[in-house]
This record gives C-alpha cells, structure tokens and sequence, in this order.
C-alpha cells in the first residue's frame, strides 16, 4: 500500500498534474559564492585590446555630467552608438530611459569594470535597454544592465528586457550581468508579422552566443528562447526569476509554427532558486502544416533549489485532430544533469508523437538524507525512468 501511494505521488508529479504554485511565498536567496561565474582570461583579453581602438562615450555626455546614475543620458549615449562601430563606456553607472539603446549592424560594445547602465523607473509594458533588431555582427562585452522592476510605475506587460534579439544574426554577449528587469534577462525571437515592412531590416535569427551570463531576479525569465537556428548558451547561471509566469532560468518556447528552434548548445548551464522552473523545454506550439525539426543539447544542468528542476511540456491533444498537423522531428539530449533541493525535480507531459526524440542520460536527484547528507534519490530517478519509457519518443539511460 505504502509503495502504491508512492508511486502515484511520482506519476503525478512527473505527469504534470502537480501544482507549480505561482501564488507561493517566494523567498530571495543570494548566489552561493560557489556558483558565481568567473572571468574568462580570452575574452578579457579581447575586451581590453578593443577599449584601445574604441570610441570613450565619455566623450559624448554633455559637459557637467554627473557620475552616478541620476540623469538620463540616453541620447547622448545613443549619438555615440551611431558614429562609432567600435565604443567603450564610461566607468561610472548611467541613468538611461525606457527608449533604451539601439544598437546597429557591425558593432562592438565594451563594458569597462564599473561601467553600468540603470533604467529610469518606467510604466512601459515593452522596452529593452540594449535592442539588437535587425541587425547582423554585433558583440557586447561585459554589460551590466539594471532593470526597474522595483520601481516599475505599471502592472501591466511582462516584455521589460535587458538585451533584447529580434530578427538578427551572428550576436555574441559576452559575460552579461543583468538583474531586476520587467521581463527578461535577455530575449531571443523574431519579429511579430505586424512589424515585418519593407522599410524594416530583419535577419534571420541564427548564430547567436551567449557566454558566461549572470542572470538575476528578473521579473519573467533569465532568457528566453522563441526563435533560433544556431544558439550557444555557455555556463550561464541564473537565478531568482520571479514575478510572472514562467519564471524560468532558460525557457526554450516558441510561440507558433512559424517560428523555429534548432542546432541550439546549452552547456554547464546553472539554475539556481528559480520560481517555478530551473529550464523549461515548451515546444506544444512549434508543431503545425511547416515541418520543423528541432536539436538540442543541454549538458551537466545544475539546478538547486527551484521549483521544479526540469521541465519538458507535453504537446497538444487537438494536434490529433487537425489535418496536416507535422510531428517535430530531430533530437533533445539531456546529459548528466544535477536536480537538488526541488519540490518537483522533473515535471513532463504527454508527448502524443509530436515530440522530438528526447533522451536524458547519467540524471542524478538528489535529496538530504535525516542526518544532513546529500545523497542520490534512486527511488524518483527509477520512477521518472518508468515513467518516461512509456512516452512516445522518450528514453532514459
């Protein structure tokens, strides 16, 4: 009987139908010092080799400027941006307005240490304090980026972003730090159709990489992926998003079948303290009459103390209904990832045959035994095993 009880709980929990409970207490908790992402010696060093050749923004603010964030600067800020491929900013934070700053094809942007940029409290439903739309070459080294989700002046809208990614290609963002926004830490997609013209210059959204990011307390998700054929997000660690749902370390969700999400690279990934998901694969809008394949691969996942560690949506029930409907094709791998201290380690719904083919391998739960230690949970993982093996198209090794 005891056994029996057991088992339901886990099928429940894994099958989907557990609460995430988004109306829960949450709790802040700082990043344990042993998850803070470290300095990269390369990029460093190509950071500094640029500042040498870059235009100082310094240069651009109008005489008297103050150096601690009180004033708006942006249009000065953003004249400099346009006259200069290569820019350095200034080593003091910087006040900028909900406009945020447009950044052009061709660029590359240098944060030097104890430059920062604030956004001025806003009620924008929408804004991005750096915007990469439409555009193609561009790297960004080292922004540090303050949202206004404390001050924020609205309730509505949930698109408040750090470094926003529409309809462009070849983006690097390089050791990012990136906290409080009213949306996310950074967004990758497309343009809407309603903002597809003849007069605006779009790209399609590939080789994008992300390295080393620090992501957090952002309001929705650290970053969020909508659409992408080419993505390299490397050891970011992410933590604290809160505020709207998903509130999610990675959210990989696109929005219909129109978009795309494929050849996507997450490695060394940390979640830490998420709301509701440490990553979140929602594919259950990507399947429709244009085929679409998707390949991922996410390696050595850490997730503590989120809700749910991973989570992988199931697809929709009306697709077997509908005509033309295609099944996702490729291959989602999820290697040697570390789910700890979670209500709900792993969370998936029904695949109906529209998946991809997921596989997870060498997964470990972990759980605190009564006298402190950590140790593995081999019942859940040998009840998520039993669990996954009779979905279509997953597997566990």
């Amino acid at each position: 009987m005891r056994r029996s009880i057991f088992f339901l709980l886990v099928v429940l929990f894994i099958g989907g139908y557990a609460c995430e409970g988004q109306g829960n207490k949450f709790d802040y908790r700082p990043l344990p010092k042993a998850y803070i992402a470290g300095d990269s010696p390369a990029f460093r060093q190509e950071a500094t080799s640029l500042m040498g050749k870059a235009f100082d923004l310094t240069t651009s603010l109008p005489p008297g400027y103050v150096k601690d964030g009180s004033v708006d600067y942006t249009s000065y800020l953003q004249a400099g941006i346009d006259k200069h491929e290569t820019v350095v900013f200034p080593d003091f934070p910087i006040l900028i307005n909900a406009k945020g700053l447009q950044i052009h094809s061709n660029s590359n942007l240098v944060f030097k240490p104890g430059a920062k940029l604030l956004l001025a409290p806003n009620d924008q439903e929408r804004y991005a304090m750096l915007s990469i739309t439409g555009v193609e070459n561009v790297k960004v080294y080292y922004p540090v980026l303050v949202g206004d989700r404390d001050k924020h002046q609205g309730n509505s809208g949930e698109w408040g972003m750090g470094i926003d990614i529409r309809s462009s290609q070849n983006i690097s963002i390089i050791h990012p730090n990136i906290s409080n926004c009213w949306g996310d830490g950074i967004c990758i997609g497309q343009l809407k159709l309603k903002d597809v013209r003849p007069d605006v210059k779009t790209f399609p959204v590939q080789n994008i990489a992300i390295y080393n990011a620090q992501l957090d307390y952002n309001r929705r998700n650290g970053i969020s992926v909508g659409c992408v054929n080419g993505l390299k997000i490397i050891r970011p660690v992410i933590s604290n998003s809160y505020g709207t749902s998903p509130m999610t370390g990675i959210d990989i969700e696109p929005n219909s079948n129109r978009d795309f999400v494929d050849n996507i690279e997450i490695d060394n990934p940390i979640t830490f303290n998420n709301a509701q998901h440490g990553i979140s694969v929602h594919l259950s809008a990507l399947p429709g009459q244009q085929a679409r394949e998707v390949n991922c691969s996410i390696k050595n996942h850490i997730d503590d103390g989120s809700q749910i560690g991973f989570f992988i949506s199931g697809y929709k029930e009306k697709y077997n209904n509908i005509a033309g409907v295609q099944p996702l094709t490729g291959n989602i791998d999820v290697s040697n990832p570390v789910w700890k201290n979670n209500k709900i380690p792993f969370r998936n719904g029904k695949s109906n045959g529209f998946s991809p083919a997921v596989k997870f391998s060498g997964v470990s739960v972990m759980k605190t035994s009564a006298d402190g230690r950590t140790e593995k949970n081999n019942n859940y993982m040998m009840e998520m095993k039993k669990s996954l093996t009779q979905e279509k198209k997953f597997s566990v090794q």
